[in-house]
């Protein structure tokens, strides 16, 4: 059963970066400098202004914003089932095991996160969006944290995604303190710097949790193998 639902989560990420995809070549345009601009920037939009209800210029944003909506519900559920299911490969030792209990909550707060980005646009509850996606920043700082430090104190997890888990903190961590910390977002160096460096986290976090799956689908099918041998 548990392979079957990790093959369910890498489906499920995958269908998050094809929908998101769409959602981009979907949005009409507009950004926060220049209402008029003709499609999805890069450099100048930020994920979330897929989900708007109207673009900057007014204009009705529904199946972009439909699409961006759909793919983090998936996203969401998908990483509640994934840390649900993952933390029950550190049983021992007990540091293990209290460290992926630890993380598994994070897991499924970053999880809940994504459900509640989706639900609040930006445009029409800014406040509740905001709140969700530092949710979602903190908790997976969280989970890199205490998932990388139970995989090298299991003896038997391979210490590779651990140092998966490490990396993707450290992008992450940079790009959480430039937010904080970094350049205006209402100028335009602050926009082109913060939407790229949240593409770049996002995008490698994908990339992070996709491997992460196919390294736990690959320790469960060892352990039902040695258990059958």
């Amino acid at each position: 059963m548990q392979k079957y639902l990790l093959i369910l989560c890498l489906i499920g990420f995958s269908t998050y970066s094809i929908l998101n995809v769409l959602a981009m070549i979907f949005y009409p345009g507009g950004t926060s400098s220049n209402a008029e601009k003709t499609g999805y920037s890069f450099l100048e939009n930020f994920f979330s202004d897929l989900g708007m209800v109207r673009t900057y210029a007014g204009e009705t944003n529904t199946l972009s914003s439909l699409l961006f909506a759909i793919s983090l519900l998936v996203v969401g559920f998908v990483l509640i089932l994934f840390f649900l299911l993952f933390s029950a490969y550190f049983d021992e030792p007990s540091l293990a095991k209290n460290l992926s209990r630890a993380g598994m909550v994070a897991g499924v707060v970053s999880g809940i996160s994504c459900i509640g980005i989706a639900l609040t646009p930006w445009d029409r509850f800014l406040e509740a969006h905001m709140i969700f996606a530092y949710c979602l920043s903190v908790s997976f700082l969280a989970v890199a944290l205490l998932y990388s430090t139970a995989i090298f104190r299991n003896p038997i997890y391979p210490n590779a995604y651990a140092i998966l888990f490490i990396a993707y903190f450290a992008f992450l961590l940079v790009f959480v303190v430039l937010m904080i910390f970094g350049p205006d977002i209402e100028s335009i160096m602050g926009t082109r710097l913060l939407a790229t460096g949240q593409k770049i986290c996002i995008y490698s976090g994908m990339i992070c949790m996709f491997v992460q799956v196919i390294g736990a689908y690959l320790f469960n099918r060892n352990l039902i193998g040695e258990k059958a041998a």
